[in-house]
């Protein structure tokens, strides 16, 4: 069976028609360093904002500025896993007056190792305001087997400092447990534009003292109805408003547009439920609405500024005003006593920009049938658009990617998105470290262009090499997913395009219950062997697809079904 329940991990259209809750208490606001030039980036990398980043690329290199309240020595550095070792890390301090920098590498609980090879080059360094500041550049790749490269997607940087210079180069004081960290980021996705027009307006989209159940995966629905814009606007921004007490709880926030053609009554509007249990209970109209994604915001997320020359309509023919917001929440400890009142905040303009936005699903159905098997150090799922629905849903003119928004759980190792024309294939993202508790939606450094006729491929690589049971697509945090959210202008009626393996050659397709003849035929076999577990990733590779290719009308209604290989 196929469940179309697609995490369209989408953000609010808000609802001004539920009062905004009280202001959540601002923590202090950081007085941000001055760096020494202009930057793109920055972060601050701990919690009590002593260590400050910024940064800057180009094709060939990477230049970073750390600000850090101290006048010993501080640490910066690259880690697969965001652990202090194995990592590239650099080590500097100012004593005297004189700058002390050298690039280094960590294998063990001991002190970083001196590279033979110094490919992280000072460019200043100096004492100020308490604080030390280093500069420094390195190319992407430098070639030396004790760097790290750097590359799109998310990287794991780590850091340190302690209160003291060092006496020598060697032998260097341990910072202790409470001077470090780790943090994700972006090193090589393009800044936002942190501006919002003077004429933009707000609306927080909430929960309303939502009492989590006693259960570890909980999908709260809400129906709302915006208020009637008397034209157009664009939405230009968002941000979450999460309640700090409930982080570890709340995993995603959606909010499902509902298709403009429906007339909704006032008694559909104000539900709250449970969104995909029961749903005989729900009025059709909602559950229909429940197909069309707008923005997304998952675990990890921060505020999201579209590109200055795209919006994304509210107001216009196509906006009903009725919105479904989903909230996910992650409950594995039972907690009892959990009331959470988190969501969203939208700003929009009724000042249009260029061109209109809006938000494609892209990859694998959430379903049993994406099936993971236990002891996989790399397992490959892969869901596609087809090249039929791109034929039929886009204009000759195709439409431009800015944005995308990657989606895995637990096991996901590694998100890649790319188009396929006339058998060459275009990166529109590669994100090899995933990083589940960093899911941000970022900019890519070039538009891509998908033309009719090509093929988006959605691959999402997982290990399971440490579990003994089998994963099966679904919509809790231990079940898995496989998305890949294309952000993109101008607006086209195609919502969703994914896909959905058949495993055409272990079972009859066209059966009843087939998903339940291939799980009773997986379940006995040793995931131990090789030759087994290599048997099954072949096999998934060349399975045929169930394809949806889907609108803003409801998929449902508009969607063509075949059976595909993509071999």
């Amino acid at each position: 069976m196929l469940y179309f329940r697609l995490l369209c991990l989408v953000i609010l259209l808000t609802a001004g028609a539920i009062p905004p809750p009280p202001e959540q208490p601002s923590d202090p606001v950081l007085q941000k360093s001055q760096p020494t030039e202009p930057f793109t980036n920055y972060d601050v990398l701990d919690s009590n904002g002593v260590f400050e980043l910024f940064w800057k690329y180009n094709n060939t290199h990477i230049t970073f500025e750390s600000h850090v309240k101290t006048l010993g020595y501080v640490g910066f550095g690259l880690s697969p896993h965001g652990q202090m070792f194995p990592a590239d890390v650099v080590i500097g301090w100012v004593k005297d007056g004189a700058v002390h920098f050298k690039d280094r590498h960590s294998i063990g609980h001991y002190e970083p190792i001196i590279d033979k090879s110094q490919d992280w080059i000072l460019l200043s360094g100096k004492e100020e305001n308490g604080k030390t500041v280093l500069k420094f550049v390195r190319k992407l790749r430098s070639c030396d087997k004790d760097d790290r490269n750097i590359e799109e997607g998310t990287t794991k940087v780590i850091f340190s400092w302690h209160p003291e210079d060092p006496q020598h180069e060697t032998g260097l004081p341990f910072h202790g447990d409470s001077n470090k960290g780790s943090k994700s980021l972006l090193l090589l996705s393009p800044a936002q534009n942190q501006h919002l027009p003077k004429d933009a307006i707000h609306f927080d989209f909430v929960n309303k003292k939502t009492h989590l159940p006693v259960q570890d995966t909980y999908y709260h629905c809400t129906s709302y109805r915006v208020p009637k814009l008397d034209k157009k606007h664009h939405m230009v921004m968002f941000e979450p408003i999460i309640e700090k007490v409930n982080l570890e709880y709340v995993h995603h926030i959606i909010v499902y547009k509902c298709p403009a053609h429906v007339n909704y009554t006032d008694s559909m509007i104000g539900q709250q439920y449970e969104c995909y249990e029961h749903e005989d209970r729900h009025p059709m109209e909602l559950r229909n609405c429940m197909t069309t994604s707008f923005l997304a915001w998952a675990v990890g997320g921060g505020p999201m500024y579209i590109p200055e020359k795209v919006g994304f309509p509210l107001g216009d023919d196509d906006d009903s005003g009725v919105f479904v917001l989903e909230t996910h929440y992650n409950n594995p400890t039972l907690k009892s006593d959990v009331i959470d009142s988190s969501g969203l905040r939208m700003h929009y303009t009724p000042t249009l920009r260029h061109y209109d936005g809006d938000m494609l699903y892209t990859g694998l159905l959430v379903d049993g049938l994406q099936i993971i098997p236990p002891g996989y150090k790399k397992f490959s799922s892969t869901g596609f658009c087809s090249s039929d629905c791109t034929n039929r849903k886009l204009s000759p003119d195709g439409i431009n990617v800015f944005g995308v928004f990657p989606h895995s759980h637990l096991l996901g190792h590694a998100v890649r998105t790319r188009i396929i024309r006339q058998g060459e294939e275009t990166v529109i993202s590669d994100d090899d470290n995933y990083d589940f508790d960093y899911q941000e939606t970022r900019l890519i450094n070039k538009e891509i262009k998908i033309m009719p006729g090509d093929t988006i491929k959605t691959q999402c690589i997982y290990k399971s090499d440490d579990i003994d049971r089998m994963t099966f697509g679904g919509l809790s945090t231990r079940e898995e997913m496989c998305i890949g959210f294309l952000m993109y202008y101008p607006k086209v009626e195609m919502g969703i395009c994914a896909s959905l393996p058949q495993y055409n050659q272990y079972i009859d397709i066209h059966t009843h219950h087939k998903d339940m003849q291939l799980y009773e035929l997986l379940k006995g076999r040793d995931w131990k062997n090789e030759t087994i577990r290599n048997d099954f990733q072949k096999i998934t590779d060349e399975s045929q697809h169930y394809m949806v290719c889907g609108s803003h009308a409801g998929y449902q209604k508009v969607c063509t079904v075949s059976s595909e290989s993509y071999a």
